[in-house]
């Protein structure tokens, strides 16, 4: 169904349609540990197109969105995987960083919620005028580090370079998942192999990203979560947008969304 036929209203009720994927032995990582992660939600979506008009309206709208998928999907210990840009879609690149920031206010609802259900929570957002990765841990820590910023899906007027920009990886249950942009995953693939990573997530919410190939040393895990198709704005070129999927480290497609419109792909048997 097109962005067209639905109501903000309707927008926030409606439920993803859902499948799980058990993959058995078929991937190498376990997580055994009670406080470890049991499965992995990919969710595909996009954010409702802003409207300059009533930006704090808009953004609270894509929130409530957010928080609704948490908790129709989060249970204790799954980790729900959103993409780069879930709160503002591509489209808010013309408006002033500050105003689609998320704020401490907001912050502190999606805290609440990675508390509340025990799941981890990973997604991008801006961050004080800054593209920024987030992680919230059941414990309801956060995790932040800057988007590289060639890579960052908001042009952001006035952003200093960062230099010296750290791989983001969370270690849970002694095994290493990192979190970067589809299109970063080039410049952080010697370091994740460097560093060990047994789960690579990447996040894209436009089109023309492309996965680079994978050997024999990449992550056991390639988890590509990308934006549902459908929910871009007119004249947006979808092409590659929607079919999340999972790969192993020989590249090897092991799970798929099975269309690219909203979808939640849960990965069970881990």
């Amino acid at each position: 169904m097109s962005a067209g036929h639905w109501s903000r209203r309707q927008f926030v009720g409606a439920a993803l349609t859902t499948s799980v994927i058990t993959l058995g032995g078929r991937v190498t990582p376990a997580f055994g540990a009670v406080d470890s992660i049991r499965r992995f939600a990919l969710v595909q979506s996009t954010a409702l197109p802003i409207d300059s008009a009533h930006i704090k309206n808009d953004l609270g709208r894509n929130l409530s969105r957010i928080l609704q998928i948490i908790e129709q999907h989060g249970a204790p210990y799954d980790w729900l995987a959103f993409d780069d840009a879930p709160l503002t879609g591509h489209a808010a690149s013309f408006l002033p960083a500050p105003d689609v920031s998320l704020g401490n206010d907001d912050l502190e609802r999606l805290t609440r919620a990675a508390l509340h259900h025990r799941c981890w929570i990973s997604l991008g957002a801006v961050r004080r005028s800054c593209d920024s990765i987030l992680v919230l841990s059941p414990q309801g820590q956060l995790h932040e580090w800057p988007m590289p910023p060639r890579h960052a899906p908001l042009p952001l007027a006035g952003r200093r370079a960062e230099s010296g920009l750290a791989l983001p990886i969370i270690v849970v249950d002694e095994r290493r998942i990192a979190v970067t942009p589809m299109d970063a995953t080039a410049t952080f693939g010697a370091e994740c192999i460097d560093r060990g990573v047994d789960i690579m997530i990447t996040m894209n919410s436009s089109s023309g990203c492309v996965t680079p190939p994978t050997t024999q040393a990449a992550p056991s895990l390639s988890i590509n979560v990308h934006a549902a198709a459908p929910w871009q704005p007119l004249g947006c070129n979808t092409q590659g947008l929607g079919r999340s999927r999972v790969l192993n480290a020989q590249g090897d497609v092991i799970a798929e969304c099975p269309t690219a419109d909203e979808h939640v792909l849960v990965l069970a048997g881990l």
